[in-house]
């Protein structure tokens, strides 16, 4: 008996001290994570304060990147502190159903939010880089990326509000996440993959038009002019202008004035397309005084244009990066009877998802000096 006592007092021990131990290993977990909302909170916050106060980031893509910020402020604000809860307490949830159904509603919606912003800023890179003229007159009117914002903010809500509804049925209320199994294979689909996918296929597009465009300039630069037989380097079959052709074409009068008249430069061709009366179209070749990539303002805003598609197709890339391993065993973790994913990794990939808010503010400083040039206007008041 004596011998039986101790035993149970050891046992009763170990598992108190093991008990403490994990305690305090969720409680310096919470503290990181708390850390980490605060970050979030902060970076992002800077992102809109910078867009709202400085009149030069005041542009049709920032307004869809303080969209992305306000989602991340979100989920940092309203989703975020329930999971440290749920860290802090080992995972049981006290609270009722309507709250966990809230609280799993936002998760989804403010994920899908992000990957739809990033969508819509891909179009709007799109129409940027190969249809500038067009991007500047009609692309650029507030009207329109205040439609594009309340679009995907409407299509979020639309994908996540059947939880709202009591979609999320579970048997276990001191559990609350995503239990159906054909939820998750919709919501992973519409809100990540499908946006995704869309997404890569318009940078991969616009990298294409970008080396198509080089190659075109690097052309120009060489020959100076057309020679015969040869193919010339334009975006359309059809011969036809571009977009960037019309606008490399405005201004540039005045600079030619004063060079043409000490220097005779190489004759170069371009295409020339006139509607015709019965409705056909004629094209011909027209010579031209000086090549369109002389043009410093061209040059200016072709680099302008390429800098800010480079630094968002970051920002897609560190997206897939932190959400990927999420949507990937999160699938698994419903739908794969054999697979195992242990909930400490399950954990860490939900985490890491969430890391991506902070990261966003942090490659626009990075990348892009106008932002950074805000951030410390801000900071130094």
């Amino acid at each position: 008996p004596a011998n039986l006592s101790q035993l149970i007092i050891h046992v009763l021990c170990r598992n108190e001290s093991s008990e403490a131990s994990g305690r305090e290993e969720r409680n310096y977990y919470a503290m990181l994570f708390s850390l980490l909302i605060l970050a979030i909170v902060f970076g992002n916050v800077l992102v809109c304060l910078a867009v709202l106060r400085e009149r030069s980031l005041q542009t049709t893509t920032n307004y869809l990147v303080v969209s992305l910020a306000v989602a991340d402020l979100l989920v940092a604000s309203l989703v975020m502190p329930w999971v440290v809860y749920l860290e802090v307490v080992g995972g049981a949830w006290l609270f009722s159903r309507l709250y966990c159904n809230i609280f799993v509603t936002l998760d989804v919606m403010m994920c899908t939010a992000s990957i739809l912003n990033l969508c819509a800023i891909s179009i709007d890179r799109y129409t940027a880089v190969v249809m500038p003229v067009l991007y500047n007159t009609t692309h650029r009117s507030r009207k329109r990326v205040f439609m594009m914002i309340a679009t995907v903010w409407v299509l979020a809500f639309a994908v996540s509000c059947p939880l709202l509804f009591g979609f999320n049925t579970t048997d276990d209320p001191m559990v609350c996440s995503i239990s159906n199994p054909d939820f998750v294979i919709y919501s992973s689909v519409v809100s990540f993959y499908l946006p995704f996918i869309v997404t890569l296929l318009v940078y991969i597009r616009i990298y294409i038009f970008l080396r198509m465009r080089r190659k075109r300039i690097a052309f120009g630069q060489a020959s100076g002019k057309v020679q015969p037989g040869s193919t010339l380097p334009i975006s359309h079959a059809s011969c036809g202008p571009t977009e960037l052709d019309l606008e490399q074409e405005r201004g540039e009068e005045a600079e030619e004035a004063e060079g043409s008249k000490h220097e005779q430069r190489p004759v170069r061709m371009s295409c020339e397309v006139k509607d015709l009366s019965n409705g056909r179209t004629h094209t011909s070749l027209r010579p031209v005084t000086h090549s369109h990539t002389s043009n410093p303002r061209f040059r200016s805003m072709h680099a302008r244009e390429k800098k800010a598609t480079q630094m968002l197709a970051v920002v897609l890339g560190v997206f897939l990066i932190c959400w990927l391993p999420f949507f990937v065993t999160h699938i698994l973790n419903t739908h794969c009877r054999t697979c195992y994913v242990p909930p400490g990794l399950y954990s860490a990939f939900t985490w890491l998802g969430y890391v991506n808010s902070a990261l966003n503010p942090v490659i626009y400083t990075t990348f892009n000096i106008e932002f950074r040039r805000a951030f410390i206007k801000i900071l130094s008041c």
